[in-house]
């Protein structure tokens, strides 16, 4: 019992870290690339900036893949950290990418764009939160496959996860001021991130006991009289 607490705290803290050291870093490489700006612009330097910006992705995707695979060791000792951090970093890649290729050659917000209230920006980071979680976690479930059983719940988890997880971020970024300072915005990311790695370790984690490891750790000697 006191095996499985550890694996669930460690879980835990490895998506809080994850979530806040991997999304910062990505994003503010997304904001450098975003005040970089390429002169002539063109084709070539539009796709230069497609390929830089979906470097947020790889950033995202190593420091969270790795952290997770580092505290999965722990309940699925048989696991690949290094497989779990490939599956985890090309779905990170592929998602900045579609965000990279809508901000250079997708439509631009207009004027009249409408303005989201914090529920809608809510709803819509749940809805894109469920679709990630299901990408996310389809590609992991192929590793986890092989060292658990019942591996399809980790798919599920991560569609609750995510869901729950993501509005966390979206809605710290809209609290505050309508100007924010660095400190303001940094401080958003720490609390958004921070929350929604919690929320993301703690849904996913219950799934633990839905999918025992099939290599079970020996049990103590002591805890067999």
């Amino acid at each position: 019992m006191q095996e499985q607490d550890d694996s669930f705290t460690r879980w835990i803290e490895a998506c809080a870290a994850g979530e806040l050291l991997g999304i910062a870093s990505a994003a503010l490489w997304w904001v450098a690339c975003d005040r970089f700006d390429p002169a002539p612009i063109g084709l070539t330097a539009q796709i230069l900036m497609f390929v830089a910006k979906g470097g947020s992705g790889l950033i995202q995707g190593l420091v969270l893949g790795y952290l997770q695979g580092w505290a999965l060791q722990r309940p699925y000792s048989a696991i690949s950290a290094g497989r779990w951090t490939v599956a985890t970093t090309v779905i990170a890649v592929a998602g900045w990418g579609l965000a990279a290729w809508a901000s250079i050659f997708g439509f631009e917000n207009g004027p009249d764009a409408p303005v989201l209230n914090l529920m809608q920006t809510a709803l819509t980071a749940a809805a894109f939160g469920i679709a990630t979680g299901l990408l996310f976690g389809s590609a992991q479930a192929l590793v986890l496959r092989g060292v658990a059983h019942r591996a399809h719940w980790w798919i599920l988890a991560n569609m609750i996860g995510w869901g729950l997880a993501l509005p966390c971020i979206y809605i710290a970024s809209s609290v505050g001021s309508a100007q924010p300072g660095s400190l303001e915005i940094a401080f958003r990311g720490l609390v958004g991130g921070v929350a929604s790695g919690v929320v993301l370790g703690t849904i996913t984690g219950l799934s633990f006991k839905l999918m025992p490891s099939r290599n079970p750790a020996p049990e103590p000697i002591e805890a067999r009289f």
